[in-house]
Order: C-alpha cells, then structure tokens, then sequence
C-alpha cells in the first residue's frame, strides 16, 4: 500500500514559537533524543546537524497520531469484540433456558 501524505498547518504566532518548540523538545514524547545543533562531519568539522529540531518536532507530531490512532483502533476492536460476543452469549442463554425448560 503506497502512503498518503498530508499536511496539517497549524497557525502559530511568532512570538510563541521558541517556546512551543521548546515544550516539545522538553516532553521528548517518543523518548528519542533530541538532535545536537551541531555534529561533525566525515572530515571532523563541526557543521550544523542537517537533523534539525524542527524534525524531532515533527517526529513527535507523527508520534501523537500514531499512539492516538493505535488507541482508537484498539477501542474500536474492543468494542466490536464485546458487541460480537454479547450476541453470542444471548443466544447461548437463550438456547440454556430452552432446554432447562423443556
């Protein structure tokens, strides 16, 4: 199956951006590290680290959708289940209390 990409924008005032990046950078919610501002390249030069925090932000993003849509999908599955076998399980009393009677 090919994947599906979209974007979600999400405005967000400059003035609270350093501090919105930060908060995700603090939570570190998928437990990853958090990308240096600089690494060395192959010749030992500090560059800057082409894995930028905006990134690690996305990554966390990515992560939110992942966990919250496991979560709904195993709601979902649990739900469905319980529905299937409380059928079940009147038709099995049903057929009980038939035979008690009969």
């Amino acid at each position: 199956m090919d994947p599906i990409s979209f974007i979600v924008s999400i405005p967000i005032r400059e003035q609270e951006l350093a501090d919105i990046k930060n908060a995700f950078i603090a939570k570190q919610p998928y437990g990853a590290p958090v990308p240096a501002d600089t690494v060395l390249d192959n010749a030992g030069n500090i560059i800057p680290n082409p894995i930028t925090k905006e990134n690690y932000i996305e990554d966390c993003i990515a992560y939110f959708i992942l966990e919250t849509t496991k979560a709904y999908l195993v709601d979902k599955a649990a739900k469905t289940a319980k529905e299937t076998e409380s059928a079940n399980m009147e038709l099995n009393v049903t057929d009980l209390a038939t035979w008690i009677r009969g």
